[in-house]
């Protein structure tokens, strides 16, 4: 699958939840995700040059409306091939379930892949249906930032979608006063990784 996605910058998140709701966005669910990045082991490519990503993600899902609540977390093994668009963060994604991500962490280890970097991220997702599309959108804190983001994405099977794609989510996002100027290109992991460079 290739997921097309657009990332924006927000200052309020309690006023960007109340526009989603105005705008008939139905809330499902909110997320606490725990992301562990790493590179190829030396002399093999290198994933920053690339524009790759291999990320371990334990995902915990709850329901912020309901106290109490069970939450038994998943593991995801995510690959993110090199991005494939100029405006939008869209990249071919191929991501799965994994039983025991210790044991995963344990066979990086030992074939030499190194950690680039450990991020934590509480999320809410909203799911609304625009023109005949599917299109998930999450409110994004990241506290090692301290910054909230939007980020709107619609799955595609093939490269000839991606155009029209992307026409669809900047039209939506002008519901809510934003355009093509206001999209990051970067990743959450370039993010953090030049707010590290720059307290250096």
């Amino acid at each position: 699958m290739i997921e097309v996605e657009i990332k924006i910058k927000i200052s309020d998140p309690i006023l960007m939840r109340k526009k989603f709701e105005e705008k008939n966005g139905s809330y499902k669910f909110s997320l606490i995700h725990e992301d562990t990045y790493y590179n190829m082991p030396n002399g093999l490519r290198n994933f920053k040059l690339t524009d790759e990503a291999l990320r371990l993600r334990k995902s915990t899902k709850f329901d912020k409306n309901i106290k109490g609540q069970d939450t038994n977390p998943d593991y995801f093994l995510t690959y993110k091939g090199k991005k494939i668009d100029t405006l939008t963060k869209t990249r071919e994604e191929i991501e799965f379930k994994i039983e025991d991500i210790e044991k995963m962490k344990d066979v990086f280890g030992l074939l030499g892949f190194p950690i680039v970097l450990s991020v934590k991220k509480e999320r809410e997702l909203f799911i609304f249906q625009y023109k005949n599309y599917k299109i998930e959108a999450l409110i994004d804190f990241l506290p090692v930032l301290k910054q909230y983001f939007i980020e709107i994405e619609h799955l595609i099977d093939s490269i000839e979608e991606i155009e029209n794609s992307r026409e669809i989510l900047f039209e939506f996002l002008g519901l809510f006063g934003f355009n093509s100027e206001d999209s990051i290109k970067k990743s959450y992991l370039e993010l953090i990784l030049e707010n590290s460079n720059e307290k250096r």
